[in-house]
């Protein structure tokens, strides 16, 4: 039966994934490949800092520096399985920096893609990510805007088992593990706000319509466990009397229902969608919270070697926000919508340009922060040159600003780099 898109992933997977360049990546197709990328760049605000220093965030620096990040890439092929690897190392030197001047980033992906016959299939993904950037960290609707003075792991762990019943009925059963381990401990550190195990469980059961239309209803249910045993506030920075509970306060259960729709309008052009609600049990602070609940993108390429993406996702999730030192109370989560949108065109025969943003919304709930936003924005342009099917050319720039209602909390930053890459 002809699947169209299996499910609905965050949207933000598809806007990087538009950027279907072959330089300098590793090859999905080939049996196995080799990258590397060597850029030069100026980072006005590697700190994510704001412009003046404020009590307990550092200041705002800049610097030069060089990045050298190789790749490699595994792909087994056979008639019912399909086996992919992939590994990137990315290392930047910051000329401005006294100590720790080098950042290290590690990502490895796997994917196991089984069919046991035309109505059985199984799909397998892990991601991991040893990184000091959000965008690495938390890719998607994000929990936190700052680059940590250490580093962070997390790993995305996801199963997926498709059974088409008939030739209209089908479904989908699926969990989702996420864990993420920042390496700052102590009261009040990154790691008592973010240090988390997320879980999540799915079913639905789906509606072939049309050979091109799938319609479905499902349900998950979410926990979060807070891994951190370490309290939400320091001690030493609150107001006597001050009662400051432990992570575990912001511990989470959620139920999910929703519909949904996969379309192909054209060959084209593929949208899928999930709408519905989310209830969130914060059972420790003796807190829940509705919301809607949507998951939405569509993909479209215009023309050979040009795509454009759009994707939007509105959920209750983590935040690295919890107590303000004069008052009691702690902030649980952050209502999140995000909106992503990316381009690859093809300016040239031999010139790509690519194009990316993407704008966060969050509204923070409960404790001190409540009904408090930040609005955070991204922009990333790239431009790339061939030279040969081994070699490329290439120059980009990428924007962050994040504008918030509390003081002290937002921040601009500029970074431009120009290259080479290549592939084999």
């Amino acid at each position: 039966m002809n699947r169209i898109l299996t499910c609905a992933g965050l949207a933000v997977v598809g806007a990087m994934a538009v950027q279907a360049q072959t330089i300098g990546e590793p090859s999905p197709s080939k049996l196995w490949s080799i990258s590397a990328k060597l850029r030069g760049f100026y980072d006005d605000n590697y700190t994510t800092g704001p412009s003046h220093s404020v009590p307990g965030r550092p200041g705002k620096d800049e610097s030069w520096g060089v990045n050298f990040s190789p790749s490699a890439a595994l792909n087994l092929f056979r008639e019912q399985t399909t086996l992919q690897l992939r590994y990137t190392y990315d290392l930047r030197w910051y000329e401005a920096r006294v100590d720790n001047e080098v950042d290290h980033t590690h990502v490895a992906d796997v994917t196991l893609l089984h069919d046991f016959t035309e109505r059985y299939r199984l799909e397998l993904k892990n991601r991991f990510a040893y990184a000091s950037e959000p965008e690495i960290i938390e890719p998607g609707a994000k929990a936190t805007f700052y680059r940590g003075n250490n580093s962070a792991y997390r790993n995305y762990a996801s199963a997926g088992f498709y059974v088409d019943w008939s030739e209209r009925f089908g479904s989908r059963i699926g969990y989702e593990n996420r864990l993420y381990d920042y390496e700052d401990d102590g009261p009040g550190s990154r790691s008592a706000l973010l240090d988390r195990m997320e879980h999540l469980a799915s079913i639905d059961l789906r509606y072939h319509w049309q050979p091109v239309t799938t319609l479905l209803v499902g349900y998950q249910f979410g926990y979060s466990d807070q891994l951190s045993h370490d309290l939400l506030a320091n001690p030493a920075y609150m107001l006597p009397g001050i009662r400051i509970p432990e992570a575990s306060y912001r511990d989470q259960r959620s139920h999910y229902g929703f519909v949904g729709v996969d379309h192909q309008f054209t060959p084209t052009l593929l949208g899928q969608a999930r709408v519905g609600f989310q209830y969130a049990d914060y059972f420790h602070a003796d807190d829940d919270y509705w919301a809607p609940y949507a998951d939405a993108s569509l993909s479209y390429e215009y023309t050979t070697g040009s795509r454009v993406f759009v994707g939007v996702q509105h959920l209750i999730g983590a935040t690295d926000l919890a107590m303000l030192r004069t008052r009691g109370g702690a902030t649980v989560a952050s209502e999140t919508t995000a909106l992503y949108a990316a381009v690859s065109h093809r300016l040239l025969p031999r010139v790509q340009l690519f194009v990316r943003g993407s704008w966060q919304l969050s509204q923070y709930l409960g404790g001190p922060y409540d009904d408090e936003t930040d609005h955070y924005w991204t922009a990333d342009v790239n431009v790339t040159y061939t030279v040969n099917e081994y070699v490329a050319l290439e120059a980009g720039y990428l924007y962050d600003r994040l504008d918030s209602d509390l003081n002290g909390r937002g921040y601009t930053r500029n970074r431009g780099y120009i290259g080479v890459k290549a592939t084999y």
